[in-house]
């Protein structure tokens, strides 16, 4: 994949994002291979300080001290049906970025996956992310050197058949926003999770 792209075009993959990236693209994306854990809560917002946005630059690599995570990251995109498509199973420690989105720093809601846990991993790369903060830090390195910092602003876990589209990827209005996504909630009868939790991050600077 270019590093780079023209705005328009840009533009016109991240309204697509906005639109395909939902409900049915999360639930079908991470349902699969969850098999435990606990439902994440959410927490107060912290006041968003926006850092001026960077040029696209497809992620290499996530790191949140927090819950020491330092995952290589992968790509994935939308299936034939427009759903999108599942982490690697085969890769429990790597997470993955959303990249018919825009790449972490750019202006609008990037999104980064993983997998909670899978029948060969019960503890995956994402396994403690309910456990976040408000205010703690996420690093995402990129191709271009650079490394795009965000600020965990609020924690939230929401039933795969009421997933707030709107709100995880709607318009940040000019602003570099990131959003990490893995299973969560209760478990089904087929053991599989209901619900996914969701981080939600401002960019405050890069490295």
């Amino acid at each position: 994949m270019p590093e780079t792209a023209p705005s328009r075009r840009r533009g016109r993959r991240a309204r697509r994002a906005a639109a395909l990236a939902g409900a049915p693209a999360l639930a079908l994306a991470l349902a699969t291979g969850c098999s435990a854990g606990a439902e994440a809560h959410g927490t107060t917002p912290t006041p968003r300080t926006a850092a001026t946005v960077l040029p696209a630059s497809v992620p290499d690599r996530i790191e949140i001290p927090g819950i020491k995570v330092d995952a290589p990251l992968d790509a994935v995109g939308l299936d034939a049906q427009g759903v999108m498509r599942e982490p690697d199973f085969a890769k429990p420690e790597d997470a993955a970025w959303y990249k018919e989105g825009p790449t972490p720093g750019e202006a609008g809601a990037a999104a980064i996956v993983g997998h909670m846990d899978t029948p060969q991993a019960p503890r995956a790369v994402f396994y403690n992310l309910k456990t976040l903060k408000k205010g703690q830090e996420i690093e995402v390195h990129r191709t271009d050197g650079t490394t795009a910092v965000f600020a965990v602003d609020s924690v939230d876990t929401f039933k795969k058949d009421a997933f707030p589209t709107d709100k995880v990827y709607g318009d940040t209005h000019g602003k570099a926003e990131l959003r990490l996504i893995t299973c969560g909630g209760n478990l089904t009868a087929d053991r599989h999770w209901d619900s996914n939790v969701v981080v939600f991050a401002h960019l405050t600077g890069k490295a």
